[in-house]
């Protein structure tokens, strides 16, 4: 059965600066609802509160690749974030290690504004971390994240106003 397509792309009038700003992470387990209408999560019901993890501009990224239709007759979305952390010191540590213990669902909030959710339906899993220390003056020191995980659509919006709500029990 053919998928019907619903818009015709067009070029946009005006760009938009590359890169996240900041980062909502939590553990998988702390999202008890999230509430997706018209493909936009408008609610997101939580345990605790979120942590932020912000961004210098053109270091924080997402991307995904999606495998259509194959012999097997599904498809899903493989997806990888890097997130810089700056500096060197023992809480940004042990966030690390409790980060890459856990299975996590992040919110990208990207330059423009736009947040978008990733790892909502099976959480996601950090993979690697590492810490570059810098060989010279101005070099990056620092940890750096990165998380991968598979899902059944690329990323879903997150509605202006929810992102507030998500730092307070």
């Amino acid at each position: 059965m053919p998928c019907p397509l619903t818009q015709n792309y067009t070029l946009k009038d005006c760009l938009t600066t590359a890169g996240v700003a900041s980062w909502y992470i939590t553990p998988f387990a702390n999202v008890l609802t999230s509430t997706l209408t018209a493909n936009v999560v408008t609610a997101i019901t939580k345990t605790v509160a979120w942590k932020t993890i912000a961004q210098e501009i053109e270091q924080g990224m997402w991307s995904y690749t999606g495998a259509g239709t194959t012999a097997s007759g599904s498809k899903a979305y493989d997806w990888e974030c890097s997130i810089k952390m700056h500096g060197l010191n023992t809480l940004d540590q042990q966030e690390l290690e409790l980060i890459l213990s856990n299975k996590v669902v992040l919110i990208a909030v990207m330059q423009n504004g736009e947040a978008w959710m990733l790892g909502r339906t099976y959480g996601s899993n950090a993979i690697d971390s590492k810490f570059e220390s810098g060989t010279a003056m101005g070099d990056f020191i620092g940890s750096t994240l990165t998380i991968k995980g598979r899902s059944s659509v690329s990323a879903v919006k997150v509605a202006d106003g929810i992102l507030a709500g998500l730092l307070t029990v």
